[in-house]
């Protein structure tokens, strides 16, 4: 008996409401940016004999689709009147299903046109249809969980790893962070908080609040943050101190690998390999993913695990002395980089070396001394598989050696 009251109740909701809906649909948008919608049913059955219905929405000859619950043999469907036929004993059930999700589309299709200078696209149109509609209520951080975890597989997984400590962080200083939350004064708020609680430096600030535009720009793009918060705020990206070492400082290293008792052979398995990257510029990275099929002609040939991109190196003969003998698969025995870098520390004090030793030292290491021995830029570019050519100018500021030479040529003249 309740089961008859309240569909009757909602006969009679739908049929004073549904002229309304009629009129929502009618309202006016330029037609090359309006989302227009309709009710298709899928030509293939089920096993069951059944035939589902989606919701299509089309913008600008493009489509997408989302499903309904509706199932129904392909006789009951009215494609004039996008309802089913009264001849289905579940058609009440199944129209009222219909009519919601017709509600819930011209209610994105109105709030977009009344509220956001932009047009609706067909992925924020979908995000909308299967949200709760609560998404300005909704936690921010929860959201950016969520997507990551959804996306992990196209991720490198550096940085998922680091995305997912920024957001982390961000709960530090703000827990719970609404969407609602993330406004330009959030942003400054959390820079002060990163500057004056956590003692970061410019670098560091930087970096974490380009990972929140980055988070913020994924909210925006699927309707969940309207209006652009980072529009008036600038980011300023400062180059960091990056230590390396002189071709002195390398040739004592490699005495100390080819003829100090005072290494253990961890030490001196993990200096062989630093001392590696040194003379071929390779990351970390690469030296671990590091296969002897890319040895071919006396040059590495490999794509680089952090960009992609696909170098050529030639080796040099003391980057070849150091490829160990006899070896089937990979070309090192690579320790994690929390190992390596204690050890290098160790290695360092050993050997007389001042300097900090870390992986990433023997890249820049690299990168200055070609630059010191006068290797054009271009060509280190190349084999630094660095895809902008600023990013190893950088190397060129700091090597006072290089200023000094050339600027010799002034006597010359």
């Amino acid at each position: 008996m309740a089961q008859c009251s309240r569909l009757m109740f909602m006969r009679v909701f739908l049929i004073i409401l549904y002229p309304y809906t009629l009129q929502l649909s009618s309202f006016h948008l330029p037609m090359n940016t309006r989302i227009t919608h309709k009710f298709v049913m899928k030509s293939r059955p089920t096993k069951d004999g059944l035939c589902p219905i989606y919701l299509r929405a089309i913008l600008q000859g493009k489509k997408i689709e989302i499903a309904t619950s509706v199932m129904i043999p392909s006789g009951d469907w009215m494609e004039d009147k996008q309802r089913v036929r009264k001849r289905n004993f579940e058609s009440e059930k199944h129209n009222m299903v219909l009519d919601a999700f017709d509600k819930k589309a011209l209610k994105c299709i109105l709030n977009n046109f009344v509220n956001d200078d932009q047009p609706l696209t067909l992925q924020q149109f979908r995000e909308s249809m299967l949200s709760n509609g609560q998404a300005d209520d909704n936690s921010f951080t929860d959201y950016l969980m969520a997507y990551l975890d959804d996306n992990k597989a196209r991720l490198r997984p550096e940085s998922y790893s680091s995305y997912k400590s920024q957001i982390t962080k961000m709960l530090k200083f703000k827990n719970p962070i609404l969407f609602s939350d993330v406004t330009e004064r959030f942003i400054f708020e959390y820079q002060d908080y990163m500057s004056q609680k956590l003692n970061n430096n410019e670098n560091t600030i930087s970096k974490s609040l380009r990972s929140l535009r980055t988070f913020v720009n994924i909210a925006m793009r699927y309707g969940h943050i309207k209006a652009n918060p980072f529009k008036y705020v600038p980011i300023k990206r400062v180059d960091g101190k990056r230590d390396f070492l002189s071709m002195e400082e390398v040739n004592v290293l490699s005495t100390c690998y080819y003829g100090s008792e005072k290494l253990s052979p961890m030490e001196r398995e993990i200096l062989r390999y630093f001392l590696f990257s040194c003379y071929t510029g390779l990351r970390y990275s690469d030296l671990k993913s590091l296969n002897v099929s890319a040895i071919r002609d006396g040059c590495i040939n490999l794509k680089m695990h952090k960009t992609s991109h696909i170098v050529s190196i030639p080796l040099s003969h003391k980057a070849t002395q150091l490829i160990p003998e006899n070896v089937n698969d990979m070309l090192f025995r690579v320790y994690c980089n929390k190992v390596t870098n204690r050890v290098l520390k160790q290695v360092g004090a050993k050997c007389g070396i001042e300097k900090k030793l870390t992986c990433h030292v023997a890249r820049h290491t690299f990168a200055t001394i070609s630059i010191s021995i006068g290797i054009p830029i271009e060509v280190i570019s190349k084999l630094l598989g660095h895809t902008n050519l600023r990013t190893t100018q950088v190397y060129a500021k700091i090597v006072d050696s290089v200023k000094k030479r050339e600027m010799e040529k002034w006597n010359l003249v």
